[in-house]
């Protein structure tokens, strides 16, 4: 599906700017579902030797709920997609009223405090899940790699936000 959702929207999605989101509700039908934040990111120096770390390479993608749980890391893209299509899906235009409310809350996208903070949890759970998941190659086995510095993941500045989806 995002495939083929790709193939069709090449054009708008390589002239889209970074950064871009949407705010969407949960669903009472999927009380798995609560409200916090899906993150894109892109790691700026990614390399081949980092596939066995992050099979999306150079893209991570990240669930982190308002209490800033991270429900899904990047070893978990499949679920992430799940809630992005449970949620948007056959959707073509913004939720209107709650992208209003979102608005009043932030200030107009001038006070994104708790966006920021949940967008942090993020970068730190990927730090974490990689640091441990390179360890893990290396008990592996013979062939395990450590990927070279400047391709591991540390800090915020080595990423940069594709996009981000707000379930309220």
């Amino acid at each position: 599906e995002l495939a083929k959702y790709i193939e069709s929207n090449r054009r708008a999605l390589e002239e889209s700017p970074l950064g871009l989101y949407a705010v969407v509700p949960t669903h009472p039908d999927y009380p798995r579902i609560v409200p916090g934040a899906i993150y894109c990111l892109r790691q700026k120096s990614a390399g081949d030797e980092t596939e066995t770390i992050n099979p999306l390479q150079p893209y991570f993608l990240v669930y982190v709920q308002e209490d800033r749980a991270v429900r899904y890391g990047f070893t978990h893209p499949k679920q992430i997609l799940d809630v992005y299509r449970t949620l948007c899906a056959d959707r073509p235009r913004p939720y209107e009223a709650l992208s209003k409310l979102f608005d009043q809350l932030t200030d107009n996208g001038q006070d994104l405090g708790q966006y920021n903070d949940l967008l942090g949890q993020a970068v730190k759970s990927i730090v974490q899940t990689f640091k441990r998941r390179t360890l893990s190659q290396l008990q592996a086995g013979r062939g395990g790699l450590i990927p070279p510095r400047p391709q591991q993941v540390q800090e915020m500045s080595d990423f940069e936000l594709v996009t981000w989806l707000v379930m309220k």
